[in-house]
């Protein structure tokens, strides 16, 4: 029986559409003998992922679901036209390694790849390329990098660690003069705290599921604003126009309607989510077949987010510090506060765990020392980088647990931090109700970190967020990356059955980072010195509470005080003016 080859279907560039019976019939034959130049998209997920057309197109799902290598398949249906301009994004040029290997399976024969570290582009044979290309650093430098820039086909691979802002931004590039079908993709995997959830939510059942009758259906949008929450959605780009008509309308000039455009086709972009599930890489499961016996037995937030695909699926509480609220910290202008020099560190000279010590000018933070040492010259190196920075040991505090204690004797003038101390009250009058708004010292700390970050109160030299670091459960990871694992440890611990805020203990947070969070704890310390003042400094009018009221505080060199959040600001702007 001969076999129909042609759909009778064509492309826009008048290629031919084969027949899925043809299709089928080159993936039985690939099995047979396979041909490192045949390359044929897999049935179910990843013919989906190609086939289906949006300005917007969102790829997510388990682990393991060919997304990424899906979205380098997506550049072979331009890559003879010599116009093709397309760039592929992850959050560091470390990350884009695997990426790169897997293009040489693809790319080979239709062109050749330069391996600087500061090019990483594919020049296709024809005259286009594709450059792989990162959006981490601050929000500038990135509107720097790709000002004026153009592309046919942009990609965010693991688009949820890619803020909002940075996302929009993109779109502008999203372009050409090619008469080329321009389309942008996000591949990722599931995480109920990112902007991508918001935005894909119309797909989502009420457990954390994409509904599968909405699985590739296409939908419109009109993005306005700065986050997700103000997007425009509708079923066709009328209903979308019927909603913010008054800002579309401001935005149109006649001479594009002479371009032959219209207000619906112009402003409003067509969007959709596409589901891929490891279950349908018959590629991957057919070489490794411990592959999803591996992700089964991850932890079960994991579990559920890696394997099961699941967009809402969290173990305890919230994180109350969002990856968005982290790049605008990471962006703020300096707050320069009352201007003192003062030091946080989280104590740490055996086992895996690292000695981290921030400097701090004001709310700002200037430079950082991370070390793993032995005691004796751990206290050299604090003493040493102390009298660098220009601290004074009064405005010194560190973690007391455990090996903290160790440092006692050789800072007796510092502000060691009791974790299981009680909150202090910030007046008389709140003595007896502060117990029932914290756990302890180290929930009230922390409390008032996530405030401070909430409200753009403190920042940080970018520089330091490039600088690379390693620890036991992470290896090389620059600063900006480690911040952002690290603050998922802040959130409450909704398994507690006290009254008040109560961090979530350390052992659990280890679980939600990964590794022990020894450099976004050892910031909450800094929030003591909004809690405490040395004895020598008497303020007429304020309420003191002695040493020996404050529960676990055995230091006589310095006394806790307490009093109103309103009093404490005028101070602290007084002192710094």
């Amino acid at each position: 029986m001969h076999m129909n080859t042609i759909s009778g279907l064509v492309l826009d560039n008048g290629e031919p559409v084969y027949t899925q019976e043809y299709i089928q019939s080159l993936r039985n034959a690939d099995k047979k003998r396979p041909d490192a130049l045949k390359i044929i998209a897999q049935r179910g997920g990843q013919e989906r992922m190609l086939a289906i057309d949006a300005d917007i197109k969102i790829v997510g799902g388990s682990r393991g679901g060919s997304k990424s290598f899906s979205s380098l398949m997506e550049v072979l249906k331009d890559i003879k036209n010599p116009d093709f301009h397309a760039t592929i994004l992850r959050n560091e040029k470390d990350d884009l390694q695997s990426l790169v290997t897997d293009s040489y399976k693809l790319f080979s024969q239709f062109g050749t790849y330069n391996k600087s570290q500061n090019d990483m582009t594919w020049n296709f044979n024809n005259g286009g390329w594709l450059k792989f290309s990162y959006y981490a650093g601050a929000y500038q430098d990135f509107k720097t990098r790709f000002q004026g820039r153009q592309y046919a086909y942009v990609c965010i691979d693991e688009g949820t660690q890619c803020p909002y802002k940075k996302f929009k931004y993109l779109l502008t590039n999203n372009r050409n003069a090619a008469h080329i079908r321009n389309r942008f993709w996000i591949t990722c995997n599931p995480d109920p705290e990112s902007w991508v959830r918001k935005f894909i939510d119309w797909w989502v059942d009420e457990d954390g599921y994409i509904i599968p009758e909405r699985d590739g259906v296409i939908r419109y949008c009109f993005m306005d604003g700065d986050t997700p929450d103000s997007i425009y959605w509708g079923d066709t780009r009328e209903e979308v126009y019927e909603q913010c008509k008054g800002i579309i309308d401001k935005l149109w000039k006649d001479s594009y309607e002479e371009l032959g455009y219209t207000k619906l086709e112009m402003f409003i972009k067509s969007a959709t989510f596409i589901r891929a599930d490891v279950s349908e890489n018959i590629k991957l499961i057919s070489t490794d077949a411990s592959y999803i016996a591996n992700l089964a037995q991850q932890d079960e937030e994991q579990r559920m987010r890696d394997l099961e695909a699941n967009w809402n699926w969290k173990a305890a509480g919230d994180d109350m510090i969002k990856f968005e609220d982290m790049e605008e910290f990471f962006d703020n202008a300096e707050q320069v506060g009352d201007g003192v020099d003062r030091a946080s560190a989280d104590i740490a000279f055996t086992g895996g765990d690292n000695f981290v010590m921030w400097h701090w000018k004001g709310n700002h933070i200037v430079d950082l020392q991370v070390l793993r040492l032995d005691s004796k010259t751990l206290v050299s190196c604090i003493q040493a980088k102390l009298s660098e920075w220009g601290v004074e040991e009064q405005n010194f505090t560190y973690d007391l647990q455990g090996i903290g204690q160790y440092l006692k004797g050789f800072f007796p003038l510092a502000v060691p931090f009791n974790n299981q101390a009680a909150p202090v009250a910030m007046s008389r009058q709140e003595e007896d109700g502060v117990r029932y708004l914290y756990k302890d010292l180290k929930s009230q700390c922390a409390w008032l970190f996530y405030k401070v970050i909430k409200e753009r109160r403190i920042s940080i030299d970018s520089a330091l967020l490039e600088r690379k670091y390693s620890g036991d459960g992470f290896k090389n990871l620059a600063l900006r990356q480690i911040l952002q694992k690290e603050r998922k440890m802040l959130r409450r611990d909704e398994n507690s059955d006290d009254r008040g805020f109560k961090l979530l203990p350390k052992s659990k947070a280890k679980r939600y980072v990964g590794h022990s969070p020894d450099f976004f704890e050892s910031l909450l310390y800094r929030m003591i010195f909004s809690l405490t003042k040395t004895k020598n400094k008497k303020i007429k009018g304020l309420w003191m509470l002695s040493g020996e009221q404050c529960q676990g505080d055995a230091r006589q060199e310095t006394v806790l005080r307490g009093y109103s959040e309103r009093v404490y600001e005028t101070l602290y702007h007084q002192q710094g003016d």
